[in-house]
């Protein structure tokens, strides 16, 4: 039998259900904040995506892949109809499951990634930085930090990198799968909807006014195959949306909640 997916949950059985998926490097210690918030209203849970954190490693993965595997889990632990809520791969997972699984659902939010193709190599140099890591070298967390501050010179990515890194018996290891990550990268930066793919039920789209990830020109895309959709910005938010305005975020959520349930 599969592993099955890590998950982390909130909340109480018998409240509405709400499902998280984070983003690329990320875990569904990403979401944590925003779950113990929702957790006295909601019945939460955030996933650990395939080939990330304590979910199930392959040699190759996909988007369809990963759509599979959420769908799976879902399957097996979800009984009544839920909002889906991904950010940036996560957000592409959860367009693509909606779109299989209309029916499951009674929303989706999507939090700053858009329906479309984005070039595979803006990944590269930092999944490239972190398999170049000797590991077996490495004494602390530090001298990763340190050997890392060259190519990741930005301290805050490097810090939420680096929580992929786990000591074990003395042993560090990666927590994520980097090569089958870095391996599939084509296929996980490539648009997540074939022509055609719709979801007619409610849609929130939130982006970062500072990120260049979901832009006004890619809103068309958005409405095409998302026509419920309602598409707001925080302005001075970038990539992590949730995580830089944590309070903005929250304030459209739980407004988007409160109407889907």
């Amino acid at each position: 039998m599969n592993k099955p997916l890590y998950f982390e949950e909130y909340g109480q059985p018998g409240s509405p259900v709400i499902i998280f998926l984070h983003g690329l490097l990320g875990s569904s210690r990403n979401w944590r904040s925003i779950g113990k918030a929702l957790s006295a209203r909601y019945h939460v849970y955030a996933l650990d995506l395939p080939e990330h954190g304590d979910s199930p490693h392959a040699e190759q993965t996909s988007l369809v892949r990963m759509a599979a595997q959420v769908g799976d889990w879902i399957t097996q632990n979800i009984s009544e109809k839920y909002i889906l809520c991904g950010h940036s791969l996560g957000g592409k997972v959860a367009m693509l499951h909606a779109c299989n699984h209309p029916q499951d659902l009674r929303g989706l939010v999507v939090v700053d990634i858009a329906p479309r193709d984005y070039p595979p190599e803006h990944h590269l140099p930092t999944l490239d930085a972190l398999l170049s890591l000797d590991l077996s070298s490495l004494s602390s967390r530090k001298q990763a930090d340190e050997a890392l501050a060259e190519k990741v010179p930005h301290w805050a990515f490097r810090q939420f990198l680096l929580t992929n890194l786990k000591e074990n018996d003395g042993a560090w290891q990666w927590r994520a799968n980097l090569t089958t990550l870095r391996q599939s990268i084509a296929q996980l930066s490539c648009n997540p909807l074939q022509p055609g793919d719709h979801y007619d039920g409610p849609c929130l789209f939130v982006r970062g006014g500072k990120s260049g990830y979901l832009r006004s020109e890619h809103f068309p895309l958005v409405t095409q195959a998302f026509p419920r959709a309602d598409i707001v910005t925080l302005p001075e938010a970038g990539h992590d949306v949730h995580v830089e305005d944590k309070p903005g975020f929250l304030l459209h959520l739980e407004e988007f909640l409160a109407g889907a349930f």
